[in-house]
């Protein structure tokens, strides 16, 4: 069975800027965790469709201070409240192996497929502070999001297929054409990024 997926659009300078204020409180990395437990317990259905596909340390745990290594999975719960649900890959996997088939560099298909790092989203939309904390457990691995120029990126070099590679790759026409939905449909929010998990 093919993996699927599920996909947002987050506004990064708005979640950042959102998330080093509350870092800046009187309260510090407490407040963090305290909203990371609000958000835990929303009712809200698109808060709830991100956390049940979010691979974190539960709630419980968390109780037992603001250890550096926990503040990786408030980053993520926290995003929750500002995400936007958008159009996902049906099959993530196949995209990854079979792209090449259609003449995709294979790095740039596991780009496509996986996202970029999450560190890097950090370190593009965060502070050096925020980065410096979270780069030495948001390690390698983490992927799970698209830049506006990755989208475009994408969808330029879908328009840009031989047309003739599909004749012998006939499975891969309904891949392709959900990606180029996914991208198309992204790429109309050039302040956001897409995230996306697999599930």
């Amino acid at each position: 069975m093919s993996m699927m997926s599920r996909a947002w659009m987050l506004d990064p300078i708005e979640f950042h800027l959102d998330l080093e204020a509350l870092r800046r409180s009187p309260d510090g990395d407490v407040a963090v965790r305290e909203q990371a437990l609000r958000t835990w317990v929303s009712t809200d259905p698109i808060v709830r469709s991100y956390l049940e596909v979010l691979p974190v340390s539960h709630p419980d745990e968390w109780m037992n201070g603001t250890d550096a290594s926990y503040l990786t999975d408030w980053y993520r719960v926290l995003m929750a409240p500002y995400l936007i649900p958008t159009r996902a890959f049906h099959a993530p996997d196949l995209l990854r192996r079979r792209l090449p088939d259609l003449g995709w560099p294979p790095c740039e298909a596991r780009r496509l497929a996986r996202g970029r790092e999450l560190i890097q989203l950090t370190e593009r939309f965060g502070s050096d502070g925020l980065s410096a904390v979270l780069s030495p457990h948001l390690r390698l691995g983490n992927k799970g999001w698209l830049a506006h120029e990755d989208l475009l990126t994408g969808l330029d070099r879908m328009r840009r297929l031989d047309r003739a590679a599909f004749r012998h790759h006939q499975d891969l026409v309904p891949v392709v054409e959900n990606a180029f939905e996914v991208l198309e449909a992204a790429a109309t929010k050039p302040d956001h990024v897409m995230l996306s998990i697999a599930d």
